[in-house]
């Protein structure tokens, strides 16, 4: 089994990510570690975020544009409401799709590997 170590620039990618509750591109964080005085690579924060999303640990999707970004998830499955003004990301936590999920499996036995559901609007400060 391969060993994995916390370098300085994987813990400052991913205390970026902690921060701030939207999705980042890699050029951001690229831009934001430069900021902080952490400058790294465009390939080590790609394999970084990479890395995030195989372990869970980050969400990926493909913004209007179609490029990868990336957000923290580090609170389980859950789904988002996301403002296009400033891209601010709400946790969406509803009981309703727990239930579709089970009527799912048990009706149909139908057996999910995954799914995702974004909503997309403008957030209470934006409105």
């Amino acid at each position: 089994m391969e060993t994995e170590y916390e370098t300085r620039p994987r813990e400052a990618i991913a205390r970026i990510l902690r921060a701030e509750p939207r999705f980042f591109s890699a050029a951001e964080l690229c831009a934001r570690l430069d900021e902080s005085g952490t400058p790294v690579s465009r390939a080590t924060v790609y394999r970084t975020l990479e890395r995030l999303a195989a372990k869970g640990e980050a969400a990926l999707r493909l913004n209007d544009r179609g490029e990868a970004t990336f957000m923290s998830c580090d609170n389980g499955h859950h789904h988002h409401a996301i403002c296009r003004s400033c891209g601010r990301v709400e946790d969406v936590a509803c009981g309703a799709l727990d239930s579709f999920v089970d009527r799912l499996r048990s009706l149909h036995g139908f057996q999910l590997d995954e799914h995702s559901l974004e909503f997309h609007g403008k957030c209470r400060s934006c409105v």
